[in-house]
C-alpha cells in the first residue's frame, strides 16, 4: 500500500481571550515542521469573537509547507467542530491535535504513515507524552487495548483514524460533552474495525481540560457504558449509583464482562478486553484489604 495522506484537525474559538495565542502558534508550528508528505492542517475555528480568525489567518499567510485549510463557523461544541473539520478533510486518516497541544516529533507523522502503510488498519494509537502545568513531563510507551471495556486506554490525541470509518460510525455522538472520544474507539472495536498499536511517540498532551472533571466524565462514562453494553447485557438493572461504583473501583461486574465475552467469540481485541476486565474484578475480589477510589481527586 502507498503511504496514506493524513489530516490533522484543530479546533479553535476565542483563543486569545483564553490565553493559547503562543499554545496556538507552537500547534501550527509542530505541524508545519513535520517531515513527511500527504499531509494537511484542518483548522475549525467556532465563531471566535474575539480576533482569533485574523489570528490564524495571519498565520496562514506567512506560508509553510504543510497546506493548510481554514473555516469559522458556529458549533453546538467541541466534538460537533470535530465532526465538521471531518467533514472538509481530504486525508485517507484523521487525528486530533488541540489547540494547546503538540505534535511529539517532526516524524511522528511520517513513521505513522509508514505503520499504517504497513498495516492497513482502521485506527492506529501510539505514544503520548504528558505535560503538567509545571512543565514535567511523563512519556507513557505502555500501549494495550485490554483495558478498553472500563475506559479509554490510550490518549485521544495519540490515535489516527480512517476517515472513512469514522463518517461510517456517523462521527462523534454530541450527546456526549466529555467522553465522546472513549465512546468513538469503543464503538470502533465492539463493531470489528480493525486497529494496531505502533511504538511512536505522537502527541504531547497538556493535562486539564473538560476530562479533568472526574464527577462529570464519570456520569458521561456511565451513559457510554449503557448504550454500547445494553445490546449485549441488561444494563437497566443497574442504577446510576451502582455504576458509578464501578467507576469508582475501576471494574466492571462479571455479569457484564461474561455476557460482552460471549457476544464476541470472533473478535480477538473485543475478547482479550473481557477476558482483562473478568481477571480484574476476579483479582480484586481475592485481595478485599485493598481499596481503589478513582474519584478520590475529583
Amino acid at each position: 500500500m502507498s503511504s496514506p495522506t493524513i489530516s490533522v484537525i484543530t479546533v479553535t474559538r476565542n483563543l486569545i481571550e483564553a490565553g493559547r495565542t503562543q499554545s496556538m502558534a507552537d500547534a501550527l508550528e509542530c505541524v508545519q515542521g513535520q517531515t513527511c508528505r500527504g499531509l494537511e492542517h484542518v483548522i475549525l475555528d467556532g465563531a471566535s469573537t474575539d480576533g482569533t480568525q485574523a489570528l490564524i489567518e495571519d498565520r496562514i499567510a506567512a506560508g509553510g509547507a504543510v497546506p493548510v485549510r481554514f473555516l469559522s463557523e458556529p458549533d453546538s461544541g467541541l466534538y460537533d467542530a470535530m465532526n465538521k473539520a471531518v467533514e472538509i478533510a481530504s486525508g485517507d486518516y484523521v487525528v486530533f491535535l488541540n489547540s494547546d497541544d503538540l505534535i511529539a516529533r517532526p516524524d511522528s507523522l511520517a513513521r505513522m504513515q509508514a505503520h499504517l502503510a504497513r498495516a492497513c488498519s482502521d485506527y492506529a494509537f501510539g505514544e503520548t507524552i504528558y505535560a503538567d502545568a509545571a512543565g514535567n513531563l511523563r512519556h507513557s510507551r505502555r500501549l494495550t487495548t485490554k483495558g478498553i471495556l472500563q475506559s479509554i486506554p490510550f490518549c485521544h490525541n495519540s490515535t489516527l483514524i480512517r476517515r472513512a470509518a469514522f463518517r461510517e460510525l456517523g462521527g462523534h455522538d454530541l450527546s456526549f460533552r466529555i467522553v465522546a472520544d472513549y465512546d468513538m474507539v469503543l464503538r470502533l472495536m465492539l463493531q470489528g474495525y480493525r486497529g494496531s498499536a505502533a511504538q511512536v511517540p505522537i502527541s504531547v498532551f497538556r493535562l486539564g481540560g473538560l476530562s479533568s472533571d472526574l464527577h462529570r466524565t464519570a456520569a458521561e462514562m456511565i451513559r457510554a457504558w449503557r448504550k454500547n453494553y445494553q445490546p449485549f447485557v441488561d444494563m437497566t438493572v443497574y442504577s446510576d449509583e451502582e455504576c458509578l461504583d464501578w467507576f469508582r473501583i475501576g471494574q466492571l461486574p462479571l455479569r457484564v464482562s461474561t455476557a460482552i465475552l460471549l457476544a464476541f467469540p470472533g473478535n480477538a481485541v473485543v475478547h482479550r478486553a473481557a477476558l482483562y476486565s473478568i481477571a480484574k474484578t476476579v483479582r480484586r475480589r481475592l485481595q478485599p484489604w485493598r481499596r481503589w477510589d478513582n474519584l478520590s481527586a475529583g
